[in-house]
Parts: structure tokens; C-alpha cells; sequence
């Protein structure tokens, strides 16, 4: 019996919520812009069934309510901040719209009414987060376009607010390259921040020429790069700067090479010369010692008794 009531109690509750989520007599709106783009305008569109009200004059008066404090909006074509919201009424038919002005995301998730005298529909403005269309707010490089490694040219750019996540493509002289990488690098409810990454090969592609990245929104194809390159002459100047630099060392080692052979040629020569001294000097001695020997002699005998 407690499961029972529990049951009914559940139900009666999810049927609440879906009454006061969309309650609708004998009219009905829509969102008739598809897909949403922020800081665009939006049309919701007020539906009265004609055959159910029939051709009286009960529904002279038309409104818009919601909002955030879901406040009377538009009655009968005046608008109480017109900058935000403008009705829009047909002679011929008795549909009528809203349209909100520089739509954002402080205009989603909340009820909007539009009413035709006693008939009314009530409904929570939501629509999937890939219906939504963001188009990047800002664009930053962060690799400037001639950054060279390897033969080929590094490109980084920042996309801020964007949804969905675009795939990008690159293109050089109008012909297609390869797939940029896209990294979402921050995730918001309706929109992302992602950095699209790019080699360019210089080897196999050229060097000179008109770049382009592309990226394809679903709904929209937004160019977030767009330039003629020519580094040429700096892949040029990079090979001549190596060039240098390898002519440069060569020179170092070759002067290196030289000295160290000097210096071993000097060092070979203070060795002979040091060594015919030592001879000389041994030569030297050898023959002044007869010569010491025949005077000490001849002293002696001066000096000896008869």
C-alpha cells in the first residue's frame, strides 16, 4: 500500500513539473531561429490554432511574457525595453513573434508565454548546446606565422567562445594539405576555448604562397587564417647561417690544429736545442781535463827537489 501511494505521489509529481515546464491552450510557440548564434537575434514564434478559437475577436490582445524574472515583455506590438525585444504582429494571421535582440546566454533556460486573449503557451526556451553556435570573440597567434623548425612552419591560434568544436583544415594555393589539430583547451555549457595547431610542411608543400585554415562550424565555415607566406629566403638565410657556422667551426678547428702542431714543433726543437747544449758542454769538459792534467805535471816537476 506505501509503494502504491509513493508510486501515485511520483507520478503526480513528474506530471507537475511537465505541466508547468510546457503548458499550452490552443496555441503553441517555437524557436524559428536555428541554429542560435550569441550576440545574433533570435525570432520565437507564437502558433494560435485557428480551428479550435475559430474567426471571433477574442484574441485582439497579444503578449510576450518571461525571462529571467519573467516579466510582460511586448503587449500588442510595444515593447518595454525596445532595444532588447520587438514584436512582430501579421495583418493576415493572427501568429505573432518575438524577436530578442543580441541573444545571450542570460536568455537561456527560462519560460517565455506568448498569449492570444485566453489562449496561451507557456514553455522553458532550451535547446541543445550543439544547436548553438558560437563564432570565436577573439583570435590570438600565439606562434608567429615564420616560426621555422625542421623544415617546416609552426602556426598556434587561440580560439576564445567557440562552438561546437570546429574541425580545421589547412589549404596552400587553393589546394587541400592536411587536417589542423584542434585541442579544446577550456570547456564551457555552450561554448569552448581550443587551440588549433598547424605544421606546414616547407619541403613537400613550397615556401611561397597564399595559407589558408579553415574551420567548419556545422553550420558555418569561419577562415581563421588567411595570408600570403614567403620564407623562402628565410629558409635561405637559415641554411646560409649554418653554412657559416659550419665554415666558421671548420676555420676554429683547422687554426686549433695549427697552433697545437706549433706548438709541438717548438717543443720538439727547445728539445734538440737543449740537447746539442748538453753535448756541447760534455764535449767541453772532456778536452779541457788533459790539458789540466800536462800543466799540473809540469807544475810539479818545476816545484820537485833536484
Amino acid at each position: 500500500m506505501n509503494r502504491m501511494l509513493v508510486y501515485v505521489a511520483f507520478v503526480v509529481l513528474c506530471v507537475d513539473i511537465a505541466c508547468k515546464a510546457s503548458t499550452c491552450t490552443s496555441a503553441s510557440w517555437n524557436l524559428a531561429t536555428l541554429p542560435l548564434s550569441f550576440g545574433k537575434d533570435i525570432i520565437l514564434r507564437c502558433i494560435i490554432d485557428n480551428m479550435k478559437i475559430g474567426n471571433d475577436s477574442h484574441c485582439k490582445v497579444r503578449q510576450w511574457t518571461g525571462g529571467k524574472n519573467y516579466d510582460m515583455l511586448c503587449t500588442d506590438g510595444e515593447c518595454r525595453d525596445p532595444n532588447k525585444y520587438e514584436m512582430l504582429t501579421r495583418n493576415t494571421s493572427k501568429d505573432f513573434e518575438l524577436l530578442i535582440h543580441n541573444f545571450s546566454e542570460s536568455d537561456f533556460n527560462y519560460n517565455y508565454t506568448c498569449t492570444c486573449g485566453f489562449d496561451s503557451c507557456t514553455r522553458k526556451l532550451f535547446v541543445e548546446p550543439n544547436h548553438v553556435m558560437s563564432l570565436p570573440t577573439m583570435t590570438k597567434q600565439m606562434k608567429d606565422k615564420n616560426y621555422i623548425n625542421n623544415d617546416s612552419m609552426e602556426i598556434e591560434i587561440m580560439l576564445d567562445k567557440v562552438n561546437p568544436v570546429p574541425n580545421c583544415t589547412a589549404w596552400f594555393e587553393g589546394r587541400f594539405i592536411k587536417d589542423a589539430t584542434v585541442t579544446v583547451m577550456k570547456w564551457y555549457t555552450y561554448h569552448n576555448d581550443v587551440k588549433v595547431s598547424y605544421d606546414f610542411p616547407v619541403n613537400s608543400i613550397g615556401c611561397e604562397g597564399r595559407l589558408q585554415i579553415l574551420c567548419n562550424l556545422v553550420y558555418r565555415n569561419v577562415t581563421i587564417f588567411d595570408e600570403h607566406v614567403d620564407i623562402c629566403h628565410e629558409k635561405e638565410e637559415g641554411t646560409l647561417t649554418m653554412y657559416t657556422i659550419s665554415i666558421g667551426c671548420a676555420v676554429f678547428v683547422m687554426i686549433l690544429l695549427i697552433c697545437i702542431c706549433l706548438a709541438k714543433r717548438r717543443e720538439i726543437v727547445f728539445g734538440r736545442r737543449c740537447w746539442t747544449n748538453e753535448k756541447t758542454k760534455q764535449s767541453a769538459n772532456i778536452n779541457r781535463d788533459p790539458l789540466l792534467t800536462a800543466d799540473t805535471k809540469k807544475q810539479e816537476k818545476k816545484t820537485s827537489p833536484i
